[in-house]
C-alpha cells in the first residue's frame, strides 16, 4: 500500500507540475529584476576584468542569464555603463535631497553642506567597484571622440539633476562670488572625482569632513 500511495502521490505532483495553473505560479523575474541582475553582474565583471577586457558572455554568466537576455535589455557594454552611471549619480542626488529636506539650508547652511560632503565621501569610499569602472570608461572616452560625445551627452542630463540641487542649496540667493551654477556643479564633480583618486591611493589624506568643508567654503 505504501508503494502504491507513494507512486500515486508522485504521479499527482508530476501532473500538477505540468498543468498550466502550476506553471503560472512559477513566474519568471520581471524585466526590471532582470535588468537589475545584469547591472549588478556587469559592475562586478567590469571591475574585476576591466571594461575593455570584460565580455557580455561573462556578464550573462555572472547574472545567471543567457547572452540573449543581455541583448534584449541592453545594446552592449556601453549601454550597461551609462545605465550604471545614471543609477550611481541619481542615488547620490537622492541622498543629498534627503539631507536638504531634513535640514532647511537657510537655517544651518554650513552644517548641511558638511553633511552632504560626508554622504558623498561615503558613497565613493563604499562604491569602489563603480569608481574603478568609471575611471576605466573615462580613459576610453578621452581617446575616442564618438565615445566621448555619448559620454558628455549622458553626463549633461545628470549634471542637470545636480544643478537642481545646487539651486536648492542657494535657495534663491546669488551664486557665491562670480561662480555660476554650472561652475559650482563642475567644481563639485571635479572634487568628487579627484578625491576618489586621492582616497584610493592615500586614504589617510582624505578625511570624512574634507569634502564638506570645501563645499562650505564654496557656499561663501
Amino acid at each position: 500500500m505504501g508503494d502504491v500511495n507513494g507512486a500515486s502521490a508522485l504521479g499527482s505532483t508530476a501532473n500538477a507540475g505540468s498543468s498550466p495553473a502550476y506553471r503560472a505560479r512559477i513566474r519568471r523575474p520581471g524585466r526590471g529584476a532582470v535588468r537589475r541582475r545584469l547591472l549588478d553582474a556587469a559592475l562586478e565583471v567590469f571591475a574585476e576584468f576591466g571594461f575593455e577586457n570584460a565580455s557580455l558572455d561573462q556578464v550573462a554568466a555572472a547574472a545567471g542569464l543567457t547572452k540573449g537576455a543581455v541583448y534584449s535589455n541592453f545594446a552592449g557594454k556601453d549601454d550597461l555603463f551609462f545605465e550604471m552611471m545614471s543609477d550611481q549619480v541619481m542615488s547620490r542626488v537622492e541622498a543629498v535631497q534627503a539631507i536638504l529636506a531634513a535640514n532647511p539650508v537657510d537655517a544651518q547652511a554650513r552644517q548641511t553642506l558638511r553633511d552632504v560632503g560626508r554622504v558623498l565621501t561615503r558613497a565613493f569610499t563604499e562604491q569602489r567597484d563603480w569608481q574603478l569602472v568609471y575611471l576605466d570608461f573615462w580613459r576610453r572616452a578621452i581617446r575616442d571622440d564618438e565615445v566621448r560625445a555619448r559620454f558628455v551627452a549622458h553626463r549633461r542630463v545628470l549634471r542637470g539633476a545636480i544643478a537642481d540641487r545646487v539651486e536648492q542649496v542657494l535657495n534663491g540667493a546669488p551664486s557665491p562670488g562670480d561662480f555660476t551654477v554650472d561652475d559650482v556643479v563642475t567644481v563639485v564633480l571635479a572634487l568628487s572625482n579627484g578625491l576618489v583618486i586621492e582616497q584610493y591611493v592615500a586614504p589617510e589624506f582624505v578625511s570624512d569632513g574634507l569634502f564638506g568643508r570645501v563645499l562650505g567654503r564654496l557656499s561663501g
